[in-house]
């Protein structure tokens, strides 16, 4: 070949020079300025960081003057209960406790109402029994076994001063005692006084000590047990804050006076700034400490924080885009200054990459053939191909012909010499010639390029490509559908097809042989249809139509009546195929599975008279087990579905065993279908069934049945048994065979199992049994 055009095919670009250096000049400035922008942002992390330590300084310090508040107050009424208390015991040292408990009560009563940190007073004798209290109610009541008396009780002292666990009551809500002891004139323990705390009035004292309306305080016992917690969460009465591993358990455990704990609260969930305070007044001999803990909202503590950070997040960011915005108009140049150059170089690049892929992706080969000398040049790739060798070689026309296969010599110099001629516009061929030890196939395609002034070819330019597993792949579908063929005789299988543009339809052969027709025109579309019964027409017409419409498949098995009137069951089978967004054909398969479908239709007759004995009581002809456990599964998922109740009775012949001992076991089979009688009879609905759940017991399922509705068929089972009048003759309840029957009712869920109904009407079949027999019991579980 001549000039640039045979060897623009091999070549390379080089990538663009110096692309590194300009890049690097670029970034430079880019990592000054980044690097600038980081320092102020570490400062200002450093500034922030500053300003939540102080913050969270002057937080704490506020939540420990609250808690010194608190404490100071709870510390001056413990004192003055402690000192009503003794005096209270001082007075009943010197008299019996059992003197004039009337007055005493209305004393207790009279200081009730001067102290206003206590809802009660009472005092009790050394067995626990109130012999005077500022609640009539509560005089002469035991409280031996109540925890405050216990306390005092177990380990009577002097100078202690007895402080209970918070404990609930429903008329009085959480409860906290403070006791002391009473001691006769020798020493003896002779009593308690005691005094119930007011959770009103320490949420009064705390109240007023909030100053923000996201703080919380609660005084809780040193077990953890809440006694007030201000505001209220409605969730804390007898709550417990000595969680393992939280902050309550581990201040206790420290034994320290106060506790700063900032983090997740567990009783609540939520982050919090805690201050824990022990309170226990010296002097007072508490057996036991009360801990405050005053706390806030996390998120409110550093709400001014959260503001300064989004105010210099702001402050910071605008700069930053200010700055690179001036950073980017200043690049705009230097970017100007170098666009040409890479455009040039890119498209550069471009065109020879999108050569050498064009080349390389369709693996051609370029000859060129020069007439007068006849010689044959092929390119590198072109040898490579023909195993030549990677570089472009020459040979004589002649010995290129040589290498043809000898079936394709002919073919390929008519072809050739056709084009030459003049006759043919271009050359084109396909043909093998041997590469090594084999051959290969070959798509060669070429035009005369250059004609002398008498019209003779001087030059001929074209391409080669290899199509040898495009033949090889067309001879192994050629006998893919040989075997297709002989396949679908030997299975009587047949394809069709229908064109939907032209309207034409094929068949194979296996298709005219099941309907009785001789090979040739196929029918059209109704005449088609016109070969299935009467039954199966719509089903297929349907099928056929739905495939039209939105390319819907359909496998269905049909009768139809061939051409010679035989019946045959087939297996039809069509799909649609599709073509730029629209059906252009239709086609599937045709079987004759007559054979097939009648020992099918055979063994689906005889399972299901298989089935139906396996169903049923062979004694009393109604459902047995087995139907029970399906049944139930099957309207359990259907009430389920529709959301309606489901019903089940359990019914037992009342001492059946007795009648079988008296009468024998014929008699009592003959008893067990009079009884399965009444049960049929009795049951009004198509859904209701009765079957025999087990020797004499039975189960009736009502679906769609309320509990009054179940109640309502279990007593017409009664009395209808009672009409009966099936003698027994062995009952202790009279001379007729009676019913036990236990009533359930339940609303099946997805959560729930079937089991579950069954459960609880044996629970009401078995308190029918244990109140007398003869009668029904409602069981009132929620359904």
């Amino acid at each position: 070949m001549k000039g640039q055009a045979w060897q623009v095919f091999s070549s390379r670009t080089s990538a663009p020079r110096s692309a590194k250096d300009r890049s690097s000049l670029r970034l430079e400035p880019w990592r000054v300025f980044l690097f600038v922008f980081a320092l102020a942002g570490v400062a200002i992390v450093l500034q922030l960081l500053n300003a939540r330590h102080t913050i969270r300084e002057a937080e704490e310090a506020r939540l420990q003057d609250v808690s010194r508040y608190v404490s100071e107050n709870l510390t001056r009424q413990l004192k003055g209960l402690n000192e009503a208390l003794t005096r209270i015991s001082r007075d009943y040292r010197a008299t019996a406790l059992t003197a004039s408990s009337a007055d005493a009560s209305r004393q207790l009563h009279l200081l009730t109402d001067v102290i206003q940190a206590v809802r009660g007073l009472a005092v009790h004798d050394a067995n626990g029994t109130a012999v005077a209290s500022d609640r009539a109610a509560d005089v002469g009541r035991d409280f031996f076994a109540a925890e405050f008396f216990r306390g005092v009780h177990g380990r009577p002292d002097p100078r202690v001063l007895y402080l209970s666990r918070p404990s609930a009551s429903d008329d009085e809500g959480v409860a906290l005692y403070l006791s002391r002891a009473i001691f006769d004139a020798e020493g003896h323990f002779s009593g308690v006084v005691s005094a119930t705390l007011d959770d009103e009035f320490f949420a009064f004292i705390i109240r007023s000590a909030l100053f923000a309306p996201d703080m919380r305080a609660t005084l809780a016992h040193a077990d953890g047990e809440v006694f007030v917690t201000v505001p209220s969460m409605g969730t804390e009465r007898m709550a417990n804050l000595a969680r393992p591993g939280s902050a309550f358990e581990a201040h206790v455990k420290s034994q320290r006076q106060t506790t700063v704990f900032e983090g997740l609260v567990p009783a609540t969930g939520r982050e919090r700034l805690v201050v824990l305070a022990s309170v226990k007044p010296v002097g007072l001999g508490l057996d036991n400490t009360v801990v405050l803990a005053v706390s806030r909202e996390r998120s409110e503590v550093y709400a001014p924080w959260y503001a300064q950070v989004r105010m210099y997040a702001m402050l910071y960011a605008a700069l930053l885009v200010a700055a690179t915005g001036l950073r980017l108009i200043e690049r705009r140049r230097l970017r100007r200054l170098l666009a040409h150059e890479e455009a040039s170089q890119a498209a550069l690049q471009l065109t020879a990459a999108r050569l050498e892929r064009a080349l390389d992706g369709a693996q051609l080969g370029l000859w060129e053939l020069q007439v007068d000398s006849r010689q044959l040049r092929i390119d590198a790739r072109g040898a490579r191909m023909l195993g030549y060798g990677d570089a472009e070689v020459a040979r004589p026309i002649e010995e290129w012909t040589a290498t043809l296969h000898p079936a394709d010599q002919a073919a390929n110099a008519a072809a050739f010499y056709e084009h030459l001629k003049g006759a043919s516009p271009a050359y084109e061929n396909e043909f093998r010639v041997r590469v090594q030890d084999r051959f290969v196939w070959l798509f060669s395609r070429g035009k005369v390029t250059e004609r002398a002034k008498s019209g003779a070819p001087l030059r001929i330019i074209g391409t080669f490509m290899d199509i040898t597993p495009r033949k090889t792949s067309e001879a192994a579908l050629a006998d893919a559908v040989l075997l297709q063929k002989k396949s679908g005789e030997i299975a009587r299988i047949g394809g069709w097809t229908r064109d939907l543009t032209t309207g034409q339809s094929q068949w194979t052969d296996e298709v005219y042989r099941i309907h009785d027709l001789d090979p040739g025109g196929a029918p059209d579309l109704p005449r088609t249809l016109d070969f299935y019964t009467e039954a199966s027409r719509p089903l297929i017409a349907t099928a056929v139509d739905r495939c039209l419409q939105d390319g819907t498949p359909w496998d269905l098995e049909l009768q139809i009546v061939s051409a010679k009137g035989r019946m045959l069951w087939v297996r039809t089978q069509g799909e649609a195929i599709w073509q730029d967004g629209a059906i252009v054909r239709i086609t599937g398969a045709f079987q004759d599975i007559t054979a097939r479908k009648q020992a099918a239709l055979e063994l689906e007759r005889l399972n299901a008279t298989l089935s139906e004995l396996s169903y049923q009581d062979a004694l009393t002809g109604l459902g047995n087990r087995r139907l029970f456990d399906d049944t139930l599964q099957a309207e359990w998922a259907r009430n389920t579905r529709q959301g309606t109740a489901l019903s089940l009775l359990m019914v037992d012949v009342d001492y059946f065993k007795r009648f079988n001992d008296r009468h024998g076991h014929q008699a009592g089979d003959e008893c067990l279908k009079r009884v399965a009688g009444v049960l049929r009879e009795a049951l009004w609905r198509s859904h209701e069934r009765a079957m025999r759940y087990g020797g004499e017991e039975f189960a009736i399922l009502l679906p769609e049945t309320t509990r009054e509705g179940a109640r309502l068929v279990a007593q017409r089972v009664l009395d209808a048994v009672a009409a009966a009048r099936i003698a027994h003759g062995a009952s202790p309840l009279g001379a007729w065979v009676t019913l036990s029957i236990g009533v359930a009712c339940i609303a099946p869920s997805m959560e729930a199992k079937p089991a579950s109904l069954t459960r609880r009407a044996d629970m009401a079949l078995y308190q029918a049994k244990a109140q007398g027999r003869a009668g029904l019991v409602v069981e009132d579980m929620p359904p």
